[in-house]
């Protein structure tokens, strides 16, 4: 194995002390000891220039899915094996690389040799790379809410939450281009065959609670929404000065309109279950 590198984020929901020391460990036991191993913010994030000149060969990540997006996006062009593993509160891009293995369980999986290793379908929009999906619109505002949550943060909280209503409710919403039916938010996910789009509904306060309940189970795919179709190309458009995003999980912005393309991840991801995951 060449020499390998192990990134873990302190802040994310499911990342502690000791299952740091248990990856480490299991590394060590099967004869491949990690080479270096920093947490997320102690220095900068490594790039593929960086690590070619290293002649690092696997990236561990132990994070929620907007650190390891990022991680991702700063390696692009790299010719190395990224293992991503399961330690945020959401973890959609490790759920669908390794279904419902836990970190340790991917670990084990990746140094028995199982699963394979591919580029992932993602979403580019100019600057903008998305692992897991992007939701454009007003009702992104929650993600500030889900925030908050995260970090027991009860004044954030009681400012957020207004917030996120408001904007749900009253402030303009987004459609796709070519059509008149405006949503409050437009959930984008990647696949191997194309981009798929969903509608999300929030008429009242049942959906709002089903929309809240969704995000801290772990998934706000299961909120109320509606299939907008499923192609290589998304045009969104909002009245708006801009479109409010969420990127993985995280905070951006955007013109008043946007083009999305599938288009294929620039650093290898291994994957214990293959394509599988991805329509």
């Amino acid at each position: 194995m060449n020499e390998s590198l192990f990134i873990y984020n302190e802040r994310s929901g499911s990342c502690d002390p000791a299952l740091v020391a248990e990856i480490e460990q299991l590394f060590e036991r099967s004869g491949w000891p990690l080479g270096s191993v920093r947490a997320m913010g102690d220095q900068p994030l490594p790039d593929a220039r960086s690590l070619r000149a290293e002649r690092v060969g696997l990236a561990v990540v132990l994070s929620g899915d907007g650190s390891l997006s990022a991680v991702a996006q700063a390696l692009d062009g790299w010719d190395g094996t990224l293992l991503a593993l399961p330690g945020g509160t959401m973890n959609l891009l490790a759920h669908a690389l390794h279904g419902d293995l836990d970190a340790l369980e991917v670990v084990q999986a990746y140094l028995d040799g199982r699963g394979s290793v591919l580029r992932t379908p993602i979403i580019r929009a100019g600057s903008i790379a998305a692992y897991t999906g992007l939701i454009a619109g007003p009702t992104a505002a929650w993600g500030e809410v889900r925030e908050a949550l995260r970090n027991r943060d009860i004044a954030a909280l009681a400012e957020e939450v207004p917030n996120a209503l408001s904007a749900t409710f009253e402030h303009p919403g987004v459609a796709l281009e070519g059509d008149d039916t405006v949503y409050p938010a437009i959930f984008v996910e990647p696949g191997v065959k194309g981009l798929r789009a969903y509608g999300v509904l929030a008429s009242g306060a049942g959906d709002l609670f089903r929309h809240g309940w969704a995000w801290l189970a772990g998934d706000f795919r299961d909120g109320p929404s509606e299939p907008l179709g499923l192609s290589p190309t998304i045009s969104l458009r909002t009245e708006a000065r801009s479109l409010d995003l969420l990127v993985d999980g995280e905070k951006a912005e955007a013109g008043n309109a946007l083009e999305l393309h599938i288009a294929r991840s620039g650093v290898r991801f291994f994957a214990a279950q293959g394509e599988t995951a991805w329509r």
